[in-house]
């Protein structure tokens, strides 16, 4: 009985990610022509359009416009055929030379974010100098003339320290704790592009570095989707 359900458990699980797959994304607009641009390949029409960054700080718990570009892209299967999807099948062209930009999955988004907004270092690891002056009296004998003297001296001297009382400990800004970073990526993965083979319209969002972007001259970026051997290219507006 144990080795049979181990077996059955096998089945199941890929079951459940196929499941999982199929409920991710976001509702396609009504037609292809809907969004800013399209292209068609072997009973396919592929769409894409920007999202502006006003509406992208408003789609997640935590902020991520100011460091991803988000795309909105979907797949217009014709009647009888099938639209096989892979976000690694995307990719940005840069504007002259550089590598191509793939988008960068939830996983390491949400971990950007929460790096961004833990507590930076402070002045407790900073070098710290130190200048200060000292006042003392002494006596003795002149050298000379052998008679007792009195008088004051002064020092001065610098000093580089490294410490001292960091104060109280900071806590991270919202999105920097270990929750926030697993409800982000929960919320990215749900609204993500889905994997797999679709007989309908299905869409959801590919998120790209924006430090790694630069848009063309014509003010446009070029989204290629490169699948079966395919390639279908996207002028999409950068506003």
């Amino acid at each position: 009985m144990l080795r049979n359900r181990a077996v059955t458990g096998l089945f199941i699980f890929p079951a459940l990610l196929l499941a999982q797959q199929a409920n991710r994304g976001i509702a396609p607009r009504p037609a292809a022509q809907d969004y800013a641009a399209q292209g068609s390949t072997s009973g396919v029409t592929y769409a894409a359009a920007l999202l502006p960054s006003a509406q992208v700080k408003k789609l997640f718990a935590f902020d991520i416009s100011k460091d991803y570009v988000v795309f909105e892209v979907a797949a217009y299967p014709a009647s009888g055929s099938n639209a096989e999807i892979t976000a690694d099948d995307f990719l940005l062209r840069p504007a002259k030379s550089g590598e191509p930009v793939r988008p960068s999955d939830p996983t390491t988004v949400a971990s950007a974010i929460q790096q961004k907004n833990l507590p930076k270092r402070g002045s407790e690891s900073s070098p710290t100098v130190v200048a200060g002056t000292e006042v003392g009296y002494e006596s003795g004998r002149d050298p000379y003339t052998g008679q007792r003297v009195h008088g004051t001296y002064t020092s001065t001297g610098v000093g580089v320290g490294v410490g001292g009382d960091p104060g109280p400990p900071r806590m991270p800004s919202p999105g920097g704790y270990p929750q926030d970073r697993e409800l982000l990526e929960n919320q990215l993965w749900d609204k993500m592009l889905p994997d797999g083979h679709f007989d309908r319209a299905v869409a959801g969002y590919l998120y790209f570095p924006s430090s790694l972007l630069k848009k063309r001259s014509n003010g446009m970026y070029e989204l290629e989707y490169l699948g079966n051997g395919e390639k279908v290219k996207l002028e999409i507006p950068a506003k």
